[in-house]
């Protein structure tokens, strides 16, 4: 276990939302959850069937990104699930109750709102988000990085960084707007929204960065902080990604709505482009991001999973 510089605690105690990658067979599997930070862990809850829990039954690493004032820390790590119904888990339970007690306290009292939330929605709430359909999950952290716009402001523990590009960007502007085929109320929701959040696939479990948006035609143009891009490891520069935009809500479950596309990413690094560098800086500037710092993924989603409150699915992207 790492430890934490005060900065990146700072953020991980006042960030709302905790956005978790799990891997898969398609790539990552990234979604918003609340969470808590208690001890040296970090705590969330997700449904048992979950495409999360599901992933990380087979494969228990994690890259994630916690969002604060100005600032963001993505880290990444190894899981462990506890479940009152798998009787696999309830070893580890009893050796860890001492934690368990207290991560349930504090994540109880740090997302107290979002209770009172389910509390007035209590017929409307399914199943699956109620205490018994969920599991409890801890987050143990190998690695983390302060980043904000510009870069890395500090990174500790076990990253391999690596800068790597395809060799020439042109621009694709053709075909309907990636988020076309989404239910019109979801797309009308997320009109506007130009941040969001990227993780990346990669050999050592990739990571997840903050983000700024634009579309292309079918594409989606993302930049992010060239040194945070690093951070990723990545060996290859066209990889599996999913972006997750969304507007959350302060206390209320059912009034979050969001998106997260999947598809293929290619890396775009100006400075190591053989031709198409300006075009590249272009369209980072046309996302609101920083030009000179930043690093720029197109990706060309294959699915969009979206969410309404406790609704949700799975259309085909547009390309």
């Amino acid at each position: 276990m790492i430890s934490l510089s005060r900065d990146a605690l700072e953020v991980l105690r006042t960030g709302s939302f905790c956005h978790v990658a799990a891997p898969t067979g398609r790539g990552p599997h990234l979604t918003p959850l609340v969470f808590a930070l208690s001890g040296d862990r970090l705590w969330l809850t997700t449904s048992r069937g979950s495409v999360k829990a599901r992933a990380w039954r087979r494969d228990p690493r994690v890259a994630g990104l916690v969002r604060a004032e100005g600032a963001s820390v993505a880290f990444g790590g190894r899981v462990r699930v506890y479940d009152l119904l798998d009787p696999e888990t309830w070893g580890r339970g009893v050796l860890r109750t001492p934690a368990l007690v207290a991560a349930s306290v504090r994540f109880t009292r740090k997302n107290a709102r979002f209770f009172a939330g389910y509390a007035v929605d209590a017929q409307r709430v399914p199943l699956a988000w109620t205490p018994p359909g969920r599991v409890f999950v801890e987050i143990e952290i190998e690695r983390v990085a302060l980043v904000d716009d510009f870069g890395v402001i500090e990174r500790r523990g076990r990253w391999s960084p690596s800068a790597i590009s395809i060799g020439s960007f042109r621009a694709r502007a053709s075909g309907a707007p990636a988020f076309a085929t989404l239910p019109e109320p979801i797309r009308e929701a997320l009109t506007g929204v130009d941040q969001g959040v990227l993780a990346l696939e990669g050999p050592a479990g990739g990571a997840v960065l903050p983000a700024h948006v634009a579309e292309e035609g079918s594409s989606l143009l993302v930049a992010v902080p060239r040194e945070a891009l690093e951070l990723a490891g990545c060996d290859r520069p066209t990889i599996r990604a999913a972006l997750a935009v969304d507007r959350p809500s302060s206390w209320r479950a059912r009034h979050m709505t969001g998106a997260t596309a999947m598809g293929d990413a290619e890396l775009v690094v100006p400075e190591l482009l053989a031709s198409g560098a300006r075009s590249a800086l272009e369209r980072i500037a046309r996302t609101g991001a920083p030009a000179q710092e930043s690093a720029l993924v197109r990706l060309r989603p294959r699915r969009i999973v979206w969410w309404s409150g406790w609704t949700s699915g799975t259309v085909a992207a547009s390309g």
